[in-house]
């Protein structure tokens, strides 16, 4: 008999290449789920104390009861302030939809979520909401396709633009 020694984990060691079982976003359910009618209150955002609302609806179009995590991404295409991350998970929530059924779900975005830290000297990081536009995606495997002008319109895609006139870097939000 061969002894077998390898330890019962579910970690990738050395180096392997686990691919996950679900992609980010998603898991297992007894249903499915679209999603119509997003909606953006605003295009155009002034004042770092003005909100975007973003709604989307839900319907449950399998034949049983399910839950959903609706996910509401944000993406500066192009930014003079480096930051890593190009599409941030920034809103979220979980609804329950017996067969057939739809929900309207809203997100309120404000000036927190539209904005990065940015060193100042002698200060540390404050929080600045650079003038750009900005792209709102619902669910994770959405494309807006933000550097192709020509691309088609992606339905659960919708763009507004930060305007305070606070060049290069737009206004420091209060902390």
């Amino acid at each position: 008999m061969i002894p077998y020694r390898q330890r019962v984990t579910t970690e990738c060691e050395d180096g392997d290449y686990c691919e996950p079982q679900w992609t980010f976003g998603h898991g297992l359910s007894y249903t499915n789920f679209t999603y119509s009618d997003m909606n953006i209150s605003t295009t155009n955002v002034t004042s770092s104390a003005d909100s975007v609302n973003v709604s989307v609806t839900v319907t449950n179009s399998g034949s049983v009861a399910g839950k959903e995590t609706v996910m509401l991404f944000l993406t500066q295409p192009y930014r003079s302030i480096s930051v890593p991350e190009v599409k941030q998970l920034k809103k979220f929530s979980k609804i329950s939809l017996e067969a057939g059924a739809s929900q309207a779900v809203t997100f309120e975005l404000t000036a927190a979520d539209w904005s990065v830290y940015f060193p100042q000297i002698g200060q540390g990081l404050k929080l600045v909401a650079e003038d750009a536009d900005y792209v709102v995606a619902i669910k994770p495997e959405t494309d807006c396709d933000v550097y192709n002008e020509t691309a088609a319109a992606n339905p659960l895609c919708a763009t507004f633009t930060l305007s305070t006139g606070e060049y290069p870097f737009g206004s420091l939000v209060a902390e």
